[in-house]
């Protein structure tokens, strides 16, 4: 789990490429502001913004955008305790396979790639959905409805709002010095 290669194509690709500055090799094609500085930065908070607003996403096999944009093995090895918590959060959370508590939890912590293939398999497909999802999310709100770097700040504060009072987050949850 997250130790390959790996690549999406078709919109997905576009998206990704549309909310992330490119490396430099690689040749832009959109000139709207960018809200990640590289792949691995959406890479996990898509999902998490897939999983919040049930939003799976699915590559389409008759989309005929020929872009790709992937990742190396090498980057997301660097960021495994990260991607491998986001994918545990992913698979507690999700309620679409009808899973219960223990079957969650296996999943979540207990398999793994070498006893459990196909689990692992059947989780990383979530993980990816919710991914494609969060890119889907993403892309509409800042690409779509953002032409000015007005429009993008604008939509930040809005979205971040709107999160916030979704999720019934007060200034008294935020009060840093309660942590110091």
């Amino acid at each position: 789990m997250f130790d390959k290669d790996m690549q999406i194509k078709g919109k997905h690709a576009t998206y990704w490429k549309a909310l992330t500055l490119l490396p430099g090799n690689a040749k832009e094609t959109s000139s709207n502001f960018k809200i990640f500085e590289n792949y691995i930065y959406v890479y996990m908070v898509a999902p998490i913004i897939g999983l919040i607003n049930n939003r799976k996403g699915h590559i389409d096999p008759n989309d005929n955008n020929k872009d790709t944009a992937g990742m190396l093995a090498e980057v997301q090895i660097k960021n495994l305790s990260k991607l491998k918590f986001i994918y545990r959060l992913i698979i507690l959370m999700d309620e679409s396979e009808n899973l219960s508590q223990e079957e969650k939890i296996n999943r979540a912590f207990r398999y793994d790639e070498e006893n459990n293939p196909e689990d692992i398999k059947r989780g990383m497909n979530t993980f990816t959905e919710y991914f494609l999802g969060g890119l889907e999310v993403l892309y509409e709100e800042f690409v779509e409805k953002c032409i000015t770097e007005d429009d993008y700040i604008t939509r930040m504060y809005e979205f971040l709002e709107e999160f916030k009072d979704e999720q019934n987050i007060t200034s008294e949850d935020l009060d840093i010095n309660s942590f110091v």
